[in-house]
């Protein structure tokens, strides 16, 4: 079977090929345009984060990216809860806010992302990604150390964020806690928690 490009790619970062390394690996169907196609077409389905998927999918901004899970062992249909969702990115300098680091913004950014693509997994497993009607309510960060970019855009900084289901409140309104670690080359670069609330009817 012919490897999925952006697993290939994140393959061939040693770092990173150390969590790519599973049996029980599956990658999650996160669709992105593909670059240059016609704005028309977008490439993104009806709903998804324009915003990264498309938006920021440049060779300077997000040039790849990848979500992965493990699946639970004897779970051959994907049915089982999902313990933590990966996602890996490969970012350049227009991302950059002080020179040679990340913009604290877009790391704010990413971590929302990152837990809506948890989201999705939440209460199908890793067979469907299909987040439920749920709206950010807080989204805490700890930034704890800078994450480098090369600002003359000549080389690509990688990023993994691991996000793990923190806890669930189902009633009277559905709220879901999520932790979030985004690290780099094995560097915590910052920290994050999101709350999540289905939201209340309109009188």
């Amino acid at each position: 079977m012919q490897e999925l490009p952006e697993l290939e790619y994140f393959r061939s970062v040693p770092w990173c090929a150390k969590h790519l390394d599973r049996d029980n690996l599956r990658v999650l169907p996160i669709i992105r345009p593909s670059p240059g196609a016609a704005s028309a077409e977008g490439g993104t389905t009806p709903g998804s984060d324009q915003f990264f998927l498309k938006t920021l999918h440049t060779p300077e901004t997000i040039a790849h990216l990848l979500a992965t899970v493990e699946v639970p062992a004897g779970d051959p249909a994907h049915k089982q809860p999902i313990d933590e969702v990966n996602l890996f990115l490969a970012i350049g300098a227009g991302v950059m806010g002080f020179k040679g680091m990340a913009h604290g913004a877009f790391l704010a950014g990413i971590f929302d992302f990152a837990t809506i693509i948890k989201l999705g997994t939440e209460g199908a497993g890793a067979a469907v990604m299909k987040p439920p009607p749920v709206v950010t309510s807080s989204l805490n960060i700890r930034y704890r150390a800078p994450l480098r970019v090369d600002p003359e855009a000549g080389r690509l900084s990688h990023m993994r964020v691991v996000v793990r289901t923190k806890s669930r409140q189902e009633k009277p309104a559905k709220r879901l806690v999520f932790e979030a670690v985004m690290d780099c080359e094995g560097l915590v670069v910052a920290t994050a928690e999101a709350v999540y609330v289905e939201p209340r009817p309109r009188l």
